[in-house]
C-alpha cells in the first residue's frame, strides 16, 4: 500500500460526517466562503447586465454630445451615413402647476427615439415619445405638483398636458446625474416653450442604431477624427453607464475586500480549532508512532483528515453563496442600477473556494 494509500485508510477510519474536533474550521471556511461567494456573484451579476444591456441603457450603439448647439449639416450628414439616428435635447426648466412649482430636466426628443426599448407607463402602456404638446412625466414630478393624466402645467411659455406617468425610463441609467425630476416632449413642443434663446444652458445628444457587424468604437473614432473641433463627446455601447460601472466594480471590490478581511479573521479560529483537534488527539499519535507509523505518516493522516473538512466547509460556503444571491438582488432591487440576471457564474465561485482553501491551508500549517 503506497504511503498516501495507507494515510487515507487511517483518516477515513477517524473521520466522521458531523467531523467532530474539526466543526469550529468547518464553521469559519463556511461562513466566509458562503460570504464571499455571495458578493462576488452579485458583483458579477450586475455587471454582465450592465454590459449587455448596454444599447437599452445608453439609448443606442453610440452617442454623440455636444453643449448649447445643435449639429450643423455636415455633422448630422455624417451620423446619419452611419445609421439610424436619435436626437435629444435636455435642459433645466421649471414646471408651474397652479400655485406649485418645481425644478426639471427638460427632455425633448424626436421620433425616432427610443432606438432601443420602450417607455414603460404606470397604466401599463408602452410607448416612444409623446404627442406634440404633451408630456410624460416621473412620479417624483407628479406627486409633487399633485398632477395626474389630462392635468395640466407650465413650463416656460407653453401649456402642457400630462399624457402619462413614467413607470421606466429605458435610457435613464445612461443619461447620468440630473438635478430634478425628468419630463420628456416631443421636440416640435420644445420651441413653443420659449427657453432655447442665445445664451441657454442645453445638451444636445444624437444616439445611433448601428447595422450588424459595424463597430461603435470605430463609428465614434471616425467622426471624431472628422469633426475634430466641434466639441463632442462620445460614448459606446460596451461603456453605456460609466458611473454605475464604476460604482458596481468599487463596491463589489469594497465588499471583497471586507470578505477577504473577515476570511481572514476566521482563520485565526480555523488555526484555534486544528491545534485543539491535534492536542486532543496526541494519545492516538502517540500509538501510531509506538506501531512504526514515521512523522511524515502521521502528517499525512492528519493533513487529510483537516483537508476533508476544509473541503466541507468550502463546499458548504458555495452553497451558501448560491442561494444567497437571488435573495440578496432581491432585497437590494431597489438600490441596483439594473435588474440582473442572478444565475450563478463559476468565475466568482471558483475565487471564493480558491481564497478558502488558501487561508484554510495557511492557518492549519502550523498547528
Amino acid at each position: 500500500m503506497s504511503r498516501w494509500g495507507f494515510a487515507w485508510t487511517l483518516a477515513r477510519r477517524e473521520l466522521d460526517w458531523r467531523f467532530r474536533g474539526l466543526r469550529l474550521l468547518v464553521v469559519c471556511l463556511l461562513l466566509g466562503v458562503g460570504a464571499l461567494a455571495a458578493i462576488g456573484g452579485l458583483a458579477d451579476a450586475v455587471g454582465r447586465e450592465l454590459a449587455s444591456r448596454g444599447g437599452v441603457i445608453l439609448g443606442g450603439d453610440v452617442e454623440f454630445a455636444v453643449s448649447q448647439r445643435r449639429a450643423v449639416p455636415a455633422e448630422r450628414a455624417a451620423m446619419a451615413a452611419a445609421g439610424t439616428v436619435s436626437e435629444t435635447i435636455r435642459m433645466q426648466a421649471n414646471a408651474v402647476a397652479g400655485g406649485a412649482a418645481a425644478p426639471i430636466q427638460l427632455k425633448a426628443v424626436d421620433g425616432a427615439y427610443p432606438l432601443y426599448g420602450r417607455i414603460a407607463l404606470a397604466d401599463g402602456r408602452r410607448v416612444a415619445g409623446p404627442p406634440a404638446g404633451q408630456a410624460w412625466i416621473v412620479p417624483a414630478l407628479a406627486e409633487r405638483l399633485r398632477l395626474t393624466r389630462g392635468a395640466r402645467f407650465r413650463v416656460g411659455a407653453a401649456t402642457l398636458t400630462v399624457a402619462g406617468v413614467i413607470a421606466d425610463e429605458p435610457d435613464r441609467l445612461g443619461e447620468g446625474f440630473t438635478l430634478g425630476p425628468v419630463a420628456i416632449v416631443a421636440m416640435q413642443t420644445l420651441p413653443a416653450t420659449q427657453l432655447i434663446q442665445p445664451g441657454s444652458l442645453y445638451d444636445t445628444r444624437y444616439r445611433l442604431r448601428l447595422p450588424n457587424g459595424r463597430s461603435p468604437a470605430t463609428v465614434s473614432e471616425r467622426f471624431r477624427d472628422a469633426f475634430p473641433a466641434g466639441g463632442w463627446e462620445a460614448k459606446t455601447r460596451d461603456r453605456a453607464s460609466p458611473g454605475a460601472s464604476r460604482f458596481v466594480d468599487r463596491m463589489g471590490e469594497f465588499l471583497t475586500l471586507v470578505g477577504l478581511a473577515a476570511l481572514a479573521i476566521a482563520g485565526i479560529g480555523v488555526g484555534n480549532g486544528v491545534a485543539s483537534f491535534l492536542a486532543a488527539r496526541r494519545g492516538g499519535i502517540a500509538t501510531l508512532k509506538v506501531l512504526g507509523a514515521t512523522t511524515a505518516d502521521v502528517a499525512r493522516v492528519y493533513a487529510l483528515e483537516i483537508g476533508a473538512a476544509a473541503l466541507a466547509g468550502v463546499a458548504g460556503g458555495l452553497a451558501i453563496g448560491i442561494a444567497a444571491v437571488p435573495l440578496l438582488g432581491r432585497a437590494l432591487a431597489g438600490a441596483l442600477p439594473v435588474v440582473p440576471d442572478l444565475t450563478p457564474e463559476p468565475g466568482p465561485l471558483l475565487r471564493a473556494a480558491a481564497y478558502g482553501l488558501l487561508i484554510a491551508a495557511a492557518f492549519a500549517a502550523p498547528p
